[in-house]
């Protein structure tokens, strides 16, 4: 049954009680007020109550998803207080992951419904009794990622509750400003909504810090967040037949990459059913594919998600013209996790895709572009580009082996 709101009356649970929580957010105050926080953060308050029943439903080891507004949740799902002060104190307020908690926080707060819904579908695929928790603000409530996503998990059934935090600001506009009216969408039972009234402005508070003497706690970029290492290069290690096709080593490699035990293939027409991935998918066990809708974001996300729960998914892209939908999860999330997290998180995914520069039928401007060069450029995963049969058979390896992103792309012509 759809319900438009749907209050949470849970009971009390003990971790933290409601002077508790302030008492916590006062230190991060108290602290900006001393001018030592020249960050962009973002305060919790007057939704003590309802995230304490809340949190009384959620286990260890439960995943919970959580805004750039997450400190009361970290405190609430064991993080220690003094570590939630400390990362605050280095520029991570938005930036909050515990991995031994299964805790994730983003600052782009759209994107996360749809990682919650992978985790969430790989949680399903191991029999696990772990449920994934998304809370997002009545701001992010306005995306498409968020509907995607409500619908993936509402349809396939998976353990994940969306809790929209209902202040009606989305940074300073209500939802009449935004919208034109106070209309709630009927969701389904997936979500629930709590409503209150914010203690604080969108950032920080109203009192503003003197940034001449705050600028002195300021360190660089590189200090709060690390640059990742360099990834290592592709050996040689691969000999094939000299007579193979690009055509055929691209089948010889999905077939190698679907006789392993922890991958999984998702993307549209990837089924035996939908023509096996342009047929490269032909001799791999349809119970190791996943049809999507066409959502190129929520395909993307989905694969970060199956990641964290120890999966190796392989995304298909038919185009990469079709992967612009995609750049969200791709630039943000995907390509960003690592690093600000500190390692937390990683996301091992492999992205086959495809550039349609040549076929049978002329597709147009907006079915044939390739983007190799700018996915180099914007994204900090290896983008590799096999010419050879050799290649690609050398490249799935090594995309196989590591223990982060890497995108392939396969040009039409060379098949």
């Amino acid at each position: 049954m759809l319900n438009q709101i749907m209050l949470l009356e849970f009971k009390i649970m003990v971790r933290y009680s409601k002077k508790e929580l302030i008492e916590f957010e006062n230190r991060i105050v108290y602290k900006y007020k001393e001018n030592k926080l020249p960050f962009l953060f973002h305060l919790c308050g007057g939704n003590e109550e309802q995230l304490i029943k809340i949190f009384n439903h959620i286990n260890d080891g439960d995943y919970v998803f959580v805004t750039h507004r997450n400190h009361y949740h970290a405190y609430l799902h064991g993080i220690d207080p003094d570590i939630v002060l400390d990362k605050v104190s280095n520029g991570r307020s938005m930036f909050l992951y515990d991995r031994e908690k299964n805790f994730f926080s983003s600052a782009i707060v759209g994107g996360i419904p749809e990682i919650a819904a992978g985790v969430a579908l790989a949680l399903k695929y191991k029999g696990s009794d772990k449920k994934v928790w998304c809370f997002i603000g009545d701001g992010a409530e306005d995306t498409g990622h968020f509907y995607t996503a409500v619908r993936y998990v509402e349809s396939n059934n998976l353990p994940c509750q969306f809790i929209i935090e209902d202040n009606d600001i989305s940074i300073e506009a209500s939802k009449e400003d935004r919208w034109g009216s106070n209309f709630l969408f009927n969701w389904p039972q997936c979500v629930k909504r709590y409503k209150y009234t914010l203690k604080y402005p969108h950032a920080r508070i109203e009192e503003f810090c003197d940034l001449s003497i705050a600028s002195k706690y300021k360190k660089t970029d590189q200090e709060y967040f690390p640059k990742l290492k360099k990834y290592p290069t592709v050996q040689n290690s691969v000999k094939v037949s000299s007579e193979l096709s690009f055509n055929e080593a691209v089948t010889k490699a999905m077939t190698a990459l679907g006789e392993k035990e922890d991958t999984i293939f998702l993307g549209y027409n990837v089924g035996s059913k939908f023509g096996n991935a342009m047929g490269n998918f032909k001799y791999i066990d349809d119970k190791k594919k996943i049809e999507t809708p066409v959502a190129e974001n929520l395909m993307s996300s989905l694969g970060m998600g199956l990641s964290m729960e120890g999966f190796r998914p392989i995304v298909y892209f038919e185009r990469h013209d079709f992967m612009m939908v995609a750049m969200d999860s791709l630039v943000n999330h995907v390509s960003q996790i690592d690093r600000i997290s500190h390692s937390e998180f990683k996301a091992p995914v492999i992205f086959r895709t495809v550039v349609a520069d040549e076929g049978p039928f002329y597709s147009g401007p907006t079915h044939s572009q390739n983007f190799t060069e700018m996915f180099k450029n914007i994204l900090s995963f290896p983008v590799l580009e096999p010419e050879t049969p050799e290649e690609v058979l050398k490249y799935y390896e090594y995309a196989y082996n590591a223990d982060f992103p890497v995108m392939i792309v396969e040009k039409k012509s060379r098949f």
